[in-house]
């Protein structure tokens, strides 16, 4: 779904254990407090298929292994959080989807443990992913800023 996102824009991500090797990874994803259409609720970005380069830019410059790769489960390619030990994808829906997965918190201690950085935005931009609604205010509210 093409997004049209004003800014702020923000990074949030974490550390988690890899799925399969347990070496500590970084997990990001993009949250939007403004997309056009979405009734004012804080929107939390996955399956992003696409997005401009100066965005993916700078959340690559801080964690280069969200990279654009094909999942057989989604039976697509997006831009996948993948563990710089062992490369597998740590794949969206385990990190969006479950109540108390890292980008699906359920309390304020669950989003302090996230960091928040805002992504340098003069306009609008357009970004092909998949929003999500409900827990961005909580993340937006308790993550810690840097």
């Amino acid at each position: 779904m093409s997004l049209t996102v004003a800014p702020p824009l923000y990074l949030v991500g974490m550390k988690v254990p890899c799925w399969r090797c347990k070496s500590r990874m970084p997990v990001v994803t993009l949250v939007a407090p403004q997309i056009a259409g979405s009734q004012g609720e804080v929107s939390i970005l996955s399956s992003i298929e696409e997005m401009p380069a100066e965005v993916l830019s700078f959340v690559q410059k801080r964690v280069p292994t969200f990279q654009l790769r094909s999942s057989r489960m989604a039976g697509s390619k997006y831009y996948a959080n993948t563990c710089p030990k062992c490369h597998v994808i740590y794949g969206d829906f385990y990190l969006h989807s479950e109540p108390g997965a890292p980008f699906f918190p359920e309390s304020e201690e669950e989003a302090k443990a996230l960091y928040i950085t805002e992504i340098p935005l003069t306009t609008s931009v357009e970004i092909e992913a998949s929003p999500g609604v409900g827990t961005g205010e909580l993340i937006l509210e308790h993550g810690k800023r840097i």
